[in-house]
């Protein structure tokens, strides 16, 4: 039987092999290197084992004492495991709405945008863990969340509480697949919860404004980083976000390719945007000021970050000596294209590909996976010599 020196020095192998401590007890040393305790027995003519842990956190000691404690179980008719699940099941119940919280958010959100992980978190922690927090994820009752929930709702933060009521589905659909609870309790008030009103970002679909905003945007006297990210806002029309976290790697020149990675998609899904001359002409003309950086529109302060996504909406309040407030936002230039795209009857799919909107037929979009590069390639420098026109007031309006 190995004594305690011999399984600390006990090397890894090629394959796994077993050290034998004592009857039954046993160490796995695995080719990784780890050494984990076993214990084998019989219960009812069946062969079993038991794990004990890892050594050396579980010393032979604390191994040996292990298995007694085991080998009583089974004089006493007591399966081992069957004891140690029933164990871990209770202890399950017991988990509090924090812990199930802390658990189910460590596990899923520890990749992507840190600052909408963190988000998700702190909404849980500012609105339900000081009610309900220490309580037993299977204590919670449907009225209890819900009252909670049309609270956040009652101060005028309506679609904040859907978001929240969201999370809590998702942490209770968790403790159900953990143990710690049987049932998501948000679907028995599914649909009481208040909707909030579409909100519609500002925007301009007259063309003499639109003239007049690419006039004032071509004087704007702001920073040559920020003028550039607005004016090619313009002209692709992608969300502020995905146009800050852009880097130089996503570009092509060659082909007027600009890949933008799941990551940074509202969809979660790579989207590929083809590009007219006219954001070619800017982005090279950018590429000597911030080509050291990763990032094509990187902070001013640190050029190892990208720039604010707020950064365009910022300088849109200070074009024109400020007449563009409250008529139009970096987003309305999305809404701006979709209009003016849609009345010169280009074809739908085309535009909502462009825009990287979600197909609203799910059984129509998972097979519809066409790009329409060559449509989109037409349609986008149709669209960029279009606003030029406009810029220079040779529309007939």
């Amino acid at each position: 039987m190995a004594s305690n020196l011999e399984i600390r020095n006990a090397k890894s192998q090629t394959k796994d092999y077993t050290i034998s401590v004592a009857t039954g007890l046993s160490v796995l040393v695995k080719s990784t290197g780890s050494k984990l305790w076993r214990f084998r027995y019989s219960f009812s003519g069946k062969r079993c084992m038991i794990s004990l842990g890892k050594y050396p956190q579980i010393s032979i000691k604390q191994a040996k004492a292990k298995q007694r404690e085991y080998l009583d179980m089974l004089e006493d008719g007591i399966n081992p495991s069957t004891h140690k699940q029933v164990q871990k099941v209770n202890l399950a119940k017991k988990k509090d709405f924090r812990s199930v919280v802390l658990e189910w958010h460590g596990k899923h959100y520890q990749h992507g945008n840190k600052r909408y992980n963190s988000l998700v978190l702190s909404r849980l922690e500012k609105y339900l863990f000081p009610d309900m927090g220490k309580i037993a994820l299977k204590d919670i009752e449907a009225p209890m969340l819900f009252n909670l929930i049309e609270g956040i709702q009652d101060q005028g933060y309506i679609e904040t509480g859907r978001r929240v009521n969201s999370c809590c589905s998702m942490v209770f659909r968790y403790g159900v697949a953990k143990g710690y609870c049987s049932r998501d309790v948000t679907q028995d008030y599914k649909g009481m919860l208040k909707s909030g009103k579409t909100k519609h970002m500002p925007t301009l679909t007259d063309e003499e404004e639109i003239g007049e905003l690419l006039r004032d945007m071509d004087n704007y006297h702001g920073t040559f980083i920020i003028k550039t990210a607005l004016l090619v806002s313009a002209y692709v029309f992608v969300r502020p976000s995905e146009l800050a976290n852009s880097k130089w790697s996503y570009l092509d020149f060659e082909k007027s390719h600009w890949v933008i990675p799941a990551k940074y998609m509202k969809m979660k899904r790579d989207h590929l945007i083809p590009f007219p001359r006219q954001v070619k002409v800017l982005l090279e003309a950018l590429l000597p000021i911030t080509g050291d950086s990763d990032y094509i529109f990187p902070s001013e302060k640190n050029k190892t970050r990208s720039m604010n996504s707020e950064a365009v909406n910022k300088s849109l309040r200070r074009v024109g000596n400020g007449k563009y407030i409250n008529r139009m936002v970096s987003h309305g230039f999305r809404a701006m294209a979709s209009t003016i795209l849609n009345e010169n009857k280009f074809r739908a799919d085309v535009v909502e590909k462009q825009l990287a909107h979600q197909e609203r037929n799910k059984v129509r979009g998972a097979y519809n996976h066409a790009e329409y590069l060559e449509e989109r390639s037409e349609m986008m420098q149709w669209y960029a010599d279009y606003l030029d026109k406009l810029k220079l007031g040779s529309i007939n309006v």
